[in-house]
């Protein structure tokens, strides 16, 4: 699997279109072709900007980047994600504050694991 840019449009299988090739984007992408050739994860197993929230009435909602199940049966069936992904753009200098809303994503989802990707 590659990354696929026409223009200024980049190819997101797991949202089955094709969006404006931000940077932030073009870091999904190549961390979702290394999920599925290096890691041997299946894209039906993955999805991107799922949506978490922390339980409480009025906030914490966001999106996570990408969220990994152990297997697609466990995705259909709306289980807790094995994984959550936060990716930031090679621009973007990480700071505490980043690690922290990954992890807050990762425990909202019921995630057992958080990784960034930059």
């Amino acid at each position: 699997m590659e990354v696929q840019i026409q223009g200024n449009k980049i190819n997101c299988p797991l949202k089955d279109k094709w969006l404006i090739a931000t940077p932030e984007e073009l870091i999904r992408q190549r961390y979702i072709c290394r999920l599925a050739n290096e890691y041997q994860y299946q894209l039906e197993q993955m999805g991107q900007e799922i949506t978490v929230a922390n339980g409480h009435r009025g906030q914490g909602k966001a999106r996570a980047d990408i969220v990994i199940w152990r297997s697609v049966e466990d995705k259909r069936a709306e289980k807790s994600p094995l994984i959550v992904v936060e990716c930031k753009a090679e621009t973007v200098t990480i700071q505490e504050e980043d690690y922290y809303q990954g992890y807050n994503y990762a425990a909202w989802a019921g995630a057992d694991f958080f990784v960034t990707a930059y």
